[in-house]
């Protein structure tokens, strides 16, 4: 409601009602609840293509149901037709039918088109008529909110006035409501008018603070009100005609993807190169988050990369049960005070064994889906972190009583050994420190460049909240003949090449001593040798593809080829003795670096973790705290190379 509040203080006071339509009331009010609930939406598939670093591509396709719109979807946008403007030609209304499909961030929102399955481009509102028949359905909504209070009837009450009688507060809020959700541009901090001097509050002041003032006198009825308005105001909805005569459509849309900026260093250059080495380390490690609406059931996302980059591994985790983890942690609490008050009469020790009961079985029944994700990726889940919820768990699942003093047996949870206070609070810190409120989709097999997980809502629960945020993550490799494997062949060839000529000039394995540091001081050919060490090198150094600087495949490159450099120059450096008539102790000396360079940096690249993917910990590159093996669990994540956030843009 706050910006709703600004908007009232800075909007000049109109002389005339804006123009607002009964019907588009109803239109914008069925418009904004199907985009809120989205039961028309049978899944949702995101298809990120990575081949540049810092950008991306990503199509959305829609899978749309018109089957599962309800009649009063379907009824209040059935006269949408004769609402919209003529620019927009004629249509058959009977045979169109105006859907909701996404919502879109109002701040990074840009031209959008969107397509059916054979590739036709569908029609759809443009934002402005849009957010104007939204304004009038949430004016309307505020209307009907405010006449149900017993006060509206009162000619007493300011309410009454406000309602029926003062045209200028209420013209006020009207405005406000259409500049909110048609500026697509919104101040960041509220700003306010310095009265003049010499003057009073006049009649434009009462009005403003007659709308402000029945806003926070009825603010108890407009909490949901407040949450509906700042969902309208923050998105954009996305609403296309698609034929009514087929129940099943698949749309695809396209809208840009930002990247996270990372903060500057002093710098740069150093840092951007360091970050290439350890990408080619490692792997070049990436994070794409999302929201979704809280009522999808299913979500599939697909991320493709170039044909020379493969995906090592990838995660996807979901925050979908964050707000019942955090009730049962406050239900924990709870508990553990008032078991800890021991509450005498029956009646309430039969109350908090009920409480007990409940809650303990929600939380056995969210680490069950815990375990069986786990099981499905081929994790373990980190039971030793989490002690106090085991027992609790166990003694909630296993049916334990306790025998008393009649020899019969207790089966109250209470009077189970496990059900402490201790544990009650250990539990609750538990469930939030090794974030049980995500869950996890680890995917495990990558064909052709391309990764795809599946995430499909589990529980019988309600679904609560507005939004679902996503976070995936994947570590790329290289997969090409320049990847860490060829190079190292590289090097041990140079390396080869470098002592066989050593040994021909030597003559001898042996490339040490007085015999061999003279006859490398009177090379008799030195042209055949330094062709032989700048030709060969070179003609396999240009074997190894080269890619564009800002590729992901650049990144991944990058420490194997300053190996292969290094290796070359080694050999240049070789040739450039021979080429000088250097001493014969200068040769052997750049000899025995031509050789033992390159060898070197083969035992490098023998260690390259980005060759086994199974090296990189999953507690490293985000997956929630509950999951994973305990490997480096006391290290930190991974710096991530590149994170994508399609909600809320740069950062």
């Amino acid at each position: 409601m706050e910006s709703l509040r600004h908007a009232i203080m800075t909007v000049p006071i109109p002389g005339a009602p804006p123009r607002l339509s009964h019907h588009g009331a109803a239109v914008g009010l069925a418009l904004l609840d199907a985009s809120l609930r989205l039961n028309h939406v049978r899944r949702l598939t995101e298809r990120l293509t990575l081949v540049e670093h810092g950008a991306a591509r990503r199509v959305t396709e829609v899978d749309v149901s018109l089957r599962l719109l309800d009649e009063g979807q379907r009824d209040a946008t059935a006269g949408l037709q004769g609402l919209i403007g003529k620019e927009h030609g004629e249509r058959d209304s009977g045979s169109t039918l105006w859907v909701p499909i996404a919502r879109l961030p109002r701040r990074d929102v840009s031209a959008v088109d969107v397509y059916g399955a054979s590739g036709e481009k569908l029609p759809r509102l443009s934002q402005l008529e849009t957010s104007r028949l939204v304004a009038s359905g949430l004016y309307r909504l505020l209307r009907g909110i405010l006449a149900s209070d017993e006060h509206a009837q009162s000619p007493k009450q300011d309410l009454s006035g406000f309602l029926f009688r003062w045209h200028e507060p209420r013209w006020l809020v009207q405005r406000s409501l259409v500049t909110l959700l048609t500026e697509r541009d919104h101040p960041a901090e509220p700003f306010t008018l310095p009265p003049s001097e010499g003057t009073v509050p006049g009649y434009g002041k009462q009005c403003r603070d007659m709308a402000l003032k029945i806003l926070d006198d009825y603010g108890h009825l407009l909490v949901e009100y407040a949450e509906l308005l700042t969902a309208a105001v923050r998105d954009y909805l996305l609403v296309v005609g698609v034929d009514d005569t087929v129940d099943e459509h698949r749309l695809r849309y396209e809208t840009p993807l930002h990247v996270n900026e990372i903060p500057q260093t002093r710098f740069p250059r150093l840092t951007e190169q360091w970050k290439r080495l350890r990408a080619g380390h490692r792997g070049y490690f990436a994070q794409y988050e999302t929201s979704i609406p809280a009522t999808l059931k299913s979500y599939h996302l697909v991320v493709g990369t170039a044909p020379e980059v493969d995906v090592a591994r990838m995660f996807l985790s979901t925050d979908a049960d964050h707000l019942q983890t955090e009730n049962i942690a406050a239900d924990l609490k709870s508990i553990a005070a008032k078991l800890e008050a021991s509450p005498a009469e029956p009646s309430l020790r039969k109350l908090l064994e009920l409480q007990v009961q409940t809650v303990l079985r929600t939380l056995a029944e969210l680490m069950r889906r815990r375990r069986w994700e786990a099981d499905q990726s081929g994790v373990a889940v980190a039971m030793d972190e989490m002690p106090a919820c085991g027992q609790l768990v166990s003694a909630a699942v296993t049916g334990e009583g306790v025998r008393v003093q009649t020899n019969d047996v207790d089966n109250a949870l209470l009077r189970h050994p496990s059900v402490t206070t201790e544990n009650l609070r250990a539990a609750a810190e538990e469930i939030i420190d090794c974030q049980l409120g995500d869950d996890l989709v680890l995917v495990g097999r990558f064909p052709d460049n391309e990764a795809q997980a599946y995430w499909r809502r589990s529980g019988t629960g309600d679904v609560r909240g507005d939004q679902v945020r996503v976070k995936a993550g994947l570590v790329l490799k290289d997969s090409t003949e320049s990847g860490p494997r060829n190079v190292m062949l590289y090097a041990i060839a140079v390396a080869a090449i470098s002592y066989a000529l050593g040994w021909l000039l030597v003559g001898s394995p042996w490339l040490y001593g007085r015999a061999a540091t003279q006859k490398l001081g009177h090379v008799s050919d030195g042209q055949s040798v330094i062709t032989m060490l700048l030709l060969v090198p070179g003609f396999l150094y240009s074997r190894l593809a080269v890619t564009p600087r800002r590729s992901v495949a650049s990144y991944l490159r990058t420490l194997p080829l300053v190996f292969g450099q290094l290796s070359i120059v080694g050999a240049a450096a070789f040739a450039a003795t021979i080429a000088t008539s250097s001493r014969g102790e200068v040769v052997q000396v750049f000899l025995t670096i031509a050789v033992v360079l390159p060898v070197l940096a083969a035992l490098l690249l023998l260690r390259q973790r980005a060759w086994h993917e199974s090296t990189i910990p999953l507690n490293r590159i985000g997956v929630p705290r509950w999951a994973g093996n305990g490997q480096d669990r006391g290290k930190g994540l991974l710096p991530v190379n590149v994170c994508f956030d399609s909600t809320r843009g740069t950062r």
